[in-house]
């Protein structure tokens, strides 16, 4: 229940953040956005993690994983910023959907993993869902719906390498790390894009990212340490409802009949492969210890 609850309202945060920065993405390039909102991320989860993390364990931040999971975090806001102001929020949202999908793939690609018939057709079914979803045109997909698939494989790296990190490195001390890098990502991208002077309604709207993004972060790492997976991740697929109401309620996006139904098969086809992992997990568990 403590992850259920924790994915729900870090769900809830993050959309909330994804629509402030889209307000803010109109004002300024993603790694402006990045670099300014990072300073003050880090300031505010440097003061929680300093008061809430004993000094001996700060070394913590060094261990291979946490380095590991904050360069991936830095990759995935580089992409989704960068996509995030150039398509609706719905639909951009309905695309991080791919998630479980890439894991099902990277498990039989990668870790030979026995993927079973019923799960390969779920991720085709999922793939058709996110092409209703971006609907490609006689041109192809545009640069910025790659991104944001791009970014939906990344997150799921980024979800095993968070699951695998070990019990004792504090939750603060991981968020922390991820701020850090992201905001490092935006002011290393600094070149790329032409800054500008940030207004003080900007600066507003960054400072509010910046605390929905840090408690978000918070609630996901604890919403996937410690618990069981195949309970807490469909949960996931709250953000998608929340992204469609903000959508409507700030830019008056209504998704159209193709993409409602490519959201509706991509949710579909990651609550079923969640379905079939736990039946394999749960049948591993109970097969008999071999004698003799």
């Amino acid at each position: 229940m403590r992850g259920i609850v924790a994915v729900l309202v870090a769900m809830a945060l993050f959309v909330l953040s994804d629509s402030v920065v889209k307000l803010a993405g109109e004002r300024m390039p993603a790694t402006e956005i990045m670099a300014l909102r990072g300073v003050m991320a880090v300031l505010l989860m440097g003061g929680v993690a300093g008061a809430t993390v004993e000094i001996g364990r700060w070394h913590l931040i060094a261990q291979p994983r946490v380095v590991v999971r904050a360069v991936l975090e830095a990759a995935v806001a580089v992409l989704f910023l960068g996509s995030l102001p150039h398509l609706p929020l719905a639909d951009i949202t309905a695309i991080q959907q791919m998630t479980p999908i890439v894991l099902t793939v990277l498990s039989a690609v990668v870790l030979r993993e026995d993927v079973g018939w019923r799960r390969w057709l779920a991720v085709v079914a999922g793939f058709a869902g996110v092409l209703l979803v971006i609907q490609p045109t006689g041109e192809g997909i545009n640069i910025f719906a790659w991104s944001a698939l791009a970014c939906a494989a990344l997150v799921a790296v980024r979800d095993l390498v968070t699951r695998r990190l070990a019990p004792g490195i504090p939750t603060a001390l991981v968020t922390f790390t991820t701020t850090v890098s992201v905001c490092v990502a935006g002011f290393i991208g600094s070149p790329v894009e032409t800054w500008s002077a940030p207004t003080r309604h900007g600066l507003t709207l960054l400072a509010m990212s910046a605390v929905l993004v840090s408690l978000a972060n918070v609630f996901v790492i604890r919403a996937f340490r410690g618990t069981e997976v195949s309970v807490v991740a469909p949960f996931r697929y709250a953000g998608v409802l929340w992204a469609i109401a903000l959508g409507f309620l700030i830019w008056g996006h209504v998704p159209n009949a193709l993409a409602l139904a490519g959201t509706a098969i991509l949710v579909g086809s990651g609550l079923y492969i969640m379905h079939r992992e736990a039946l394999r997990r749960r049948a591993a568990r109970d097969l008999p210890e071999p004698h003799g």
